[in-house]
C-alpha cells in the first residue's frame, strides 16, 4: 500500500501514531497522520485537580455551559454527533426522495416508502382501509388452530435479547438466525414477547406509579380498539391487559449474560410439541416459513412452555383482540393521525415525559432506517465513510486485540487452560469495521396495497424472510447485526465478533486529523470494552466454535468475580445523593468490561508508539490526552429526577462514574502526578484489574 496524505473531512475514525511510509512494515501504517491534538482544551477546567474529580477537571467548563433540551432528560457530549448523524441520514433519504429513481432499484422502494409515509392526507383519508384485512382475520380465529397460525405469520426478526435485552417485541414471539448452542450451525431462534408496556416489572408491581401506568396503558388499548372499530372497547382492553399480565408472568425474570446463555437450549419440532403443549407448532412454523426448520434455540425454556400453555387457557376473544392492539399499536405511524397521537400521548408523555414529539420529517427517516437498514448502512458508507478511515480503524482494533491477549498471557493467577482458551477465543474473534462486504438490500416490495401501512407491512416481511433464509448456515461468517449507519459498536456473543459501524466514527470517539493518543482513548476504549466481552464470564460460555460450551474452570471464574466485585465496591462507595445510595453490583459485567478496555486501549497506544515518547501537544502529553479524551467522551449532564431513576433502577453506571474507573491504571497517577491525599488516589493493592 502506499500512503494517503489527503484528509478526508467526511470520514470520521481513528488516527493510529505517528508512523513513516514503510514497504517493510505497511500492515502497520495508518493511512493517516493526525497531528491534532484531538481534545477539547476550551472544556477543561484547571482549578480543579484531576487527582480529587478527574471527570470535573476534563469535562468542568463543558457543563457548566451545557443545557439539557426542554424535551429530553439530559444532554451529551455524544449528542452532538447523535445531531450530526441525524443531519446525515436525513440528507441522504431527501436526496432520494427527490429525485426520480430507476424502478426494481433499493432507492426507489426508499421514495416510495417516503412520499407514503408523508402523504398524512392519503393516510388520514383512507381510515382503517389498508389494515381492516388484518382486524377481520384477526378477529375469525375460532380455534387453537387458527389462533396458532396467524401467530406464526406475525412473526419478525425485530428483537434480539443479546443486542438489547430492554428492548422487545409487540409479537408473542420475534426470531433471529444465529448458532445452535450445541453445534455452531445457524438455526431459528424463538425468543418470547407478547407485551406492549416497557418491562416485566410494570405488569407486576403493585406501586401506585405501576398501577397508574396499567391504568394508561389500559386506555390505550381501548382507545385504539375503538379506533379500529370494535364495540366494547373498555371491557375487550381490560381482557387484553389481564392477558399480557399473565404473559409477564409466564415470561418469568429478565436475564442477561451469562445467566441468559446458561438457559440456551436447543428443541427438535418433537420436543417443541412435548415440551410446550397448547399451541399448534407445526401450524405456527409453516406460517413462520420455518417448515423446514428440524430444529428451534430458545432460552429460557420454562418460560416458553408457560407461555404456550396461556394460549389455551385464557379466552380465544382476549386474544383475538391482544391480535388487534398490537398490530395497530405496532404501525400507528402509518394509520390515520389519532392512532399516531395516542401512541404518542402514552409512550413519548407519560412514559419518557416528552413535551416534543418528533416531526413528521425526523419520524420518517427514523422508519426508513429501521425498515431498509441495509441500503442506508451502505449509503451512509459510501457518502461519509473511505477505506482510509476503515483501514485505520483495523489497524487500532488489532493492536487493542494483541494488548488485551498479552495481558492475559501474563495472568499469573490464572490457570494455564483458561488463559489458552481466553486466548484462542480472541484470536478467532471477528472485526467488522465501518461497513459490512455485502448488503442485502431489498430492490422490489411486495405491497399489497399503495399505502404507508401496506409498504410497512411488506417491508418487515421482506427483512424476516432475508432473516430466515440463513437457516442452516454454518455460523462462521459475522452477521451485521447492527447496520453502518447506527452510532453504537456491541459485542456478538454467539457469533464472536464485534461490530463498529462507520456511524460510530466520528468526534467525540474518532477523529482522523487528531493525534492517536486522543482516539485510542476514545474509540480505542470502545473497541477493547467490546473484545473483553468475549472473555468474560460470560463470554466464556461460548467458545471459540461458537458453540455454548463453558472453558472457564471454578476457581478462575471465582477469581474473575473477584475482581469485578473489587471494581463494584469502588463504585458502591460513591455518592449522588445522600439519600441514595449506589448499588455496585449494577451492571458488574459492563463496568469490569469498561476498565478491561481501558487498559487494553492504552497498552495499545503505548505499544503504537514503537518504543518513542509522543509530542507533547498545547502542554498536555500522550498519557494526559489519552486520559482526557476517555473523560470527555462520557460528558454528560442529567436532570436530577433523570439522574434518581437510573440510580434507583440500577439501569447504568452514571457516566462520572464510569470515568473514576481512572484511578484503577497506573499511568494515569504517573500521567497527572496524582498524590495520596487526592480524592481518588488509591494505593497499589486496592486497584481493580481484570487482566
Amino acid at each position: 500500500m502506499t500512503c494517503n496524505w489527503v484528509r478526508l473531512a467526511a470520514g470520521l475514525l481513528v488516527a493510529v501514531a505517528l508512523y513513516a511510509c514503510s514497504a517493510a512494515d505497511d500492515q502497520d501504517v495508518s493511512p493517516f497522520q493526525g497531528t491534532a491534538i484531538g481534545i477539547s482544551t476550551a472544556d477543561i477546567d484547571t482549578a480543579i485537580d484531576p487527582g480529587n474529580d478527574f471527570y470535573r477537571y476534563a469535562n468542568g467548563n463543558w457543563l457548566a455551559a451545557a443545557q439539557i433540551p426542554e424535551d429530553s432528560d439530559y444532554i451529551a457530549r455524544q449528542s452532538r454527533a447523535q445531531a450530526e448523524l441525524d443531519r446525515r441520514l436525513t440528507t441522504i433519504v431527501e436526496d432520494i426522495a427527490g429525485r426520480p429513481q430507476d424502478a426494481g432499484t433499493p432507492e426507489a422502494v426508499v421514495r416510495d416508502y417516503y412520499r407514503s409515509f408523508m402523504d398524512r392526507a392519503a393516510i388520514n383519508r383512507q381510515g382503517i382501509s389498508p389494515v381492516l384485512g388484518d382486524i377481520k382475520r384477526f378477529q375469525s380465529v375460532g380455534d387453537i388452530g387458527m389462533l396458532s397460525e396467524v401467530i406464526g405469520g406475525t412473526l419478525r426478526a425485530d428483537f434480539n435479547p443479546l443486542l438489547a435485552p430492554e428492548d422487545g417485541t409487540g409479537n408473542l414471539f420475534a426470531v433471529a438466525v444465529m448458532p445452535a448452542p450445541d453445534d455452531g450451525r445457524t438455526v431459528a431462534w424463538l425468543f418470547t414477547g407478547g407485551l406492549g408496556l416497557p418491562d416485566r416489572a410494570t405488569y407486576l408491581a403493585q406501586s401506585r406509579a405501576a398501577q397508574a401506568d396499567r391504568a394508561a396503558y389500559r386506555d390505550l388499548v381501548a382507545r385504539t380498539l375503538s379506533l379500529a372499530g370494535l364495540d366494547d372497547a373498555t371491557a375487550r382492553a381490560d381482557a387484553v391487559l389481564a392477558l399480557e399480565v399473565k404473559l409477564a408472568e409466564a415470561q418469568g425474570p429478565v436475564l442477561q449474560g451469562r445467566a441468559l446463555l446458561e438457559t440456551a437450549t436447543v428443541w427438535s419440532r418433537d420436543e417443541l410439541a412435548a415440551n410446550a403443549p397448547g399451541l399448534d407448532w407445526e401450524r405456527l412454523l409453516v406460517a413462520a416459513g420455518l417448515q423446514d426448520a428440524d430444529r428451534i434455540a430458545l432460552f429460557q425454556p420454562a418460560a416458553m412452555t408457560a407461555l404456550s400453555a396461556l394460549t389455551t387457557s385464557e379466552p380465544i376473544e382476549a386474544w383475538r383482540d391482544w391480535l388487534v392492539f398490537h398490530r395497530l399499536n405496532d404501525h400507528a405511524a402509518v394509520l390515520p393521525d389519532d392512532f399516531g397521537s395516542a401512541h404518542a400521548a402514552f409512550y413519548q408523555r407519560r412514559l419518557k415525559g416528552r413535551l416534543r414529539i418528533a416531526p413528521l420529517e425526523e419520524q420518517v427517516v427514523d422508519r426508513i432506517g429501521a425498515l431498509f437498514g441495509e441500503t442506508m448502512s451502505r449509503l451512509y458508507a459510501e457518502r461519509y465513510f473511505s477505506e482510509e478511515e476503515q483501514r485505520d480503524i483495523e489497524i487500532i482494533a488489532e493492536r487493542v486485540r494483541e494488548a488485551l491477549i498479552a495481558r492475559i498471557a501474563s495472568d499469573g493467577a490464572l490457570g494455564e487452560g483458561t488463559k489458552a482458551q481466553a486466548i484462542a477465543k480472541l484470536e478467532a474473534l471477528k472485526t467488522g469495521i465501518g461497513y459490512p462486504e455485502t448488503y442485502r438490500e431489498i430492490p422490489q416490495l411486495k405491497a399489497v396495497g399503495n399505502n404507508a401501512y401496506a409498504r410497512t407491512v411488506a417491508a418487515e416481511r421482506a427483512a424476516y424472510a432475508r432473516e430466515i433464509a440463513s437457516v442452516g448456515g454454518s455460523g462462521k461468517a459475522l452477521r451485521w447485526r447492527i447496520g453502518s449507519h447506527r452510532m453504537v459498536a456491541a459485542y456478538l456473543p454467539l457469533e464472536n465478533g464485534i461490530i463498529v459501524p462507520a456511524a460510530i466514527l466520528q468526534p467525540p470517539f474518532y477523529d482522523p486529523e487528531a493525534d492517536a493518543a486522543a482516539n485510542y482513548g476514545a474509540i480505542g476504549t470502545i473497541i477493547g470494552r467490546e473484545m473483553s466481552r468475549a472473555v468474560d464470564p460470560a463470554g466464556a460460555m461460548v467458545d471459540d466454535g461458537n458453540r455454548i460450551a463453558d472453558w472457564l474452570t471454578g476457581e478462575d471464574r471465582q477469581a474473575l468475580d473477584r475482581r469485578a466485585d473489587a471494581l463494584a465496591r469502588q463504585i458502591g462507595d460513591f455518592r449522588v445523593f445522600s439519600d441514595l445510595p449506589i448499588d455496585g453490583q449494577t451492571e458488574k459485567s459492563g463496568n469490569a468490561a469498561d476498565l478491561a478496555g481501558l487498559t487494553a486501549a492504552y497498552d495499545a497506544y503505548r505499544a503504537s508508539l514503537g518504543g518513542r515518547e509522543p509530542r507533547v501537544i498545547e502542554g498536555f502529553t500522550g498519557d494526559q490526552r489519552f486520559f482526557i479524551a476517555f473523560a470527555q467522551l462520557w460528558a454528560n449532564r442529567l436532570n436530577e429526577n433523570y439522574a434518581r431513576r437510573l440510580v434507583a433502577n440500577g439501569t447504568t453506571i452514571l457516566p462520572r462514574f464510569r470515568v473514576a474507573g481512572v484511578r484503577n491504571v497506573d499511568a494515569w497517577y504517573r500521567a497527572f502526578d496524582v498524590q495520596e491525599n487526592d480524592a481518588l488516589y488509591l494505593s497499589p493493592a486496592e486497584r481493580a484489574a481484570i487482566w
